[in-house]
């Protein structure tokens, strides 16, 4: 198991750095799972969250985007793994332009990081994508899973924002 590692982490890396086009409503996820540990990225313009990419202009955008920062604190912002596998999260890191006050023209995405540690990974089953629930304007996220039994990409949409983590 421990041989795989570094082509897991490289797969995983070599992902997370070519990520696809700004369009409002979608997103990007990435996740590996390797033993009991579950590493994840999730990009999206941040239209698709708060409903604008500038810095706030308003009280009510303020209020919106502390809200999303307090929110986004949790590793289960964006994925929750099935109550069997005992997950708990270790860590959630979120970045944007908007965040540090530097958004410049028309665009800014948000860029979160996560992970979990799972006490009975032998239970872990399925995924869910509750950002698709959390964040009316997101309609679809496009995921890849990595696991030591392979790789799989696909279309997450809000009907069904489940994940199967079997091959």
């Amino acid at each position: 198991m421990l041989a795989a590692t570094p082509i897991l982490l490289l797969l995983f890396s070599a992902s997370a750095a070519a990520h696809g086009p700004h369009v409002h409503g979608k997103g990007e996820l990435e996740i590996t799972i390797q033993g009991a540990a579950i590493r994840g990225a999730f990009r999206t313009p941040m239209e698709s969250l708060l409903g604008f990419e500038h810095l706030p202009k308003n009280d009510a955008q303020r209020k919106a985007l502390e809200g999303l920062r307090q929110q986004l604190a949790l590793a289960s912002a964006v994925v929750l793994p099935n109550a069997e596998a005992a997950c708990q999260p270790r860590m959630a890191e979120a970045t944007s332009s908007i965040f540090t006050g530097m958004a410049k023209g028309e665009h800014s995405d948000l860029e979160f990081r996560f992970s979990f540690e799972c006490g009975m990974p032998d239970r872990l089953n399925s995924l869910e994508v509750v950002a698709l629930n959390q964040f009316r304007r997101l309609s679809e996220v496009r995921a890849v899973l990595v696991t030591t039994k392979g790789q799989r990409s696909f279309a997450v949409k809000k009907k069904d924002p489940k994940i199967s983590v079997a091959p």
